[in-house]
């Protein structure tokens, strides 16, 4: 029998000797973040069948014999709602288990609910009723209390079951080629690791910069987002939006306006106002300078806003006719993609079929 919480390599190996023959692991994490880049990977549950335990990951020097296991893709992993689990789980180890099932997904497919909880979900199923208590948990904190090593436990011994449950519903739908699509996205690395040439997309309300305040936006946020790495410090930690978009937004760079405006907006940021004064006073490149470009429009005109609430209106019925969940099947953001010529979900995979389709062309015969 093993303990509850595995806190030695040899619980670990036997613990993994024991689950390596099992066709399916049920998983999920704990974790903290609120003062770091980086999740802080505290707890990985895992159940089969047979056996379920927590391995206290602060408690191990490593987790090697764990971690060849989940590398392996003959055994399938379950989760529900899996992307911050995958996250924490790729910061730490560069991992994604695969392949994978999440039963949020499925049952987002299945429209059991909006981004149903797993406690719900369980509830719904199953008729289990999941104690919340320690949700607001500081999963640091050692020993870990009865209680918190049930929560955590509860959060993957009825996954096995409401996997096999929830299997069964998606076959008989014809809907697994669905959530193997979604899953396969979730399986991407790019989701879980941010590229500073790209931080600039984590950025709120660059869509009426011009096109050297969007340069400006685009070095700074690069800045930050490696300091914030190197650091192991959140981003608005190291500098906010607010002042990453008043500071490209100044009249002049001189090293006066900018510290202003950096000791308004987050005076903690003053530490690095070198930096962001080096950046600003940089002049552009000149063959940059001629080719620069202002962030891609989204501000929707009164008449594309009206579509907008067409195709919502349209997704929904769509939705309650299919029995699936309406965001899933065309959540906002890929509605106003649509309309802005953009690239969207909606035009590739099952949902090309099911909606995309008629959605184009409602939006082309349609004056915007």
């Amino acid at each position: 029998m093993f303990p509850n919480v595995i806190t030695t390599i040899a619980e670990l190996e036997s613990f993994v000797e024991r689950i390596s023959s099992s066709s399916w692991l049920a998983m999920d994490t704990e974790f903290m973040r609120e003062s770091t880049y980086y999740p802080i990977l505290c707890l990985i549950q895992i159940a089969t069948d047979e056996v379920n335990a927590c391995i206290d990951v602060l408690s191990l020097d490593h987790i090697d014999p764990l971690l060849d296991l989940l590398r392996q893709n003959s055994q399938l992993k379950i989760f529900h709602s899996c992307r911050q689990d995958l996250e924490v789980l790729y910061a730490k180890y560069q991992l994604i288990p695969q392949p994978l099932f999440d039963t949020q997904v499925a049952a987002s497919i299945l429209g059991l609910g909006e981004q149903i909880s797993c406690a719900e979900l369980v509830s719904q199923r199953l008729s289990v009723h999941l104690a919340k208590t320690e949700s607001r948990t500081d999963w640091k904190r050692r020993p870990l209390s009865d209680a918190q090593i049930d929560y955590a436990l509860d959060d993957v011994i009825h996954l096995g079951p409401l996997y096999k449950k929830l299997e069964t519903d998606l076959a008989v739908a014809s809907r697994t080629p669905w959530l193997t699509e979604e899953c396969e996205h979730l399986l991407l690395a790019s989701n879980y690791f941010v590229q500073p040439d790209q931080a600039w997309k984590q950025v709120k309300g660059i869509g009426k910069l011009s096109a050297k305040q969007f340069y400006y936006v685009c070095k700074i946020a690069y800045w930050r987002e490696q300091a914030a790495q190197t650091k192991n410090l959140p981003r608005r930690w190291i500098l906010p939006d607010s002042a990453i978009l008043e500071t490209c937004q100044l009249k002049d760079f001189s090293s006066e306006s900018i510290c202003r405006c950096l000791k308004q907006h987050s005076p903690k940021s003053m530490r690095h106002s070198s930096n962001i004064v080096d950046i600003l006073q940089q002049a552009i490149p000149a063959d940059i300078a001629d080719n620069l470009q202002e962030p891609a429009n989204n501000r929707l005109s009164k008449e594309q806003r009206t579509l907008i609430k067409k195709l919502m209106e349209f997704t929904r019925n769509r939705a309650e006719q299919i029995n699936t969940s309406a965001s899933l099947l065309a959540n906002r953001k890929s509605l106003v993609n649509l309309v802005l010529g953009q690239q969207s979900k909606v035009e590739s995979g099952w949902r090309k079929s099911q909606i995309g389709d008629e959605l184009a062309t409602m939006v082309a015969s349609e004056p915007q």
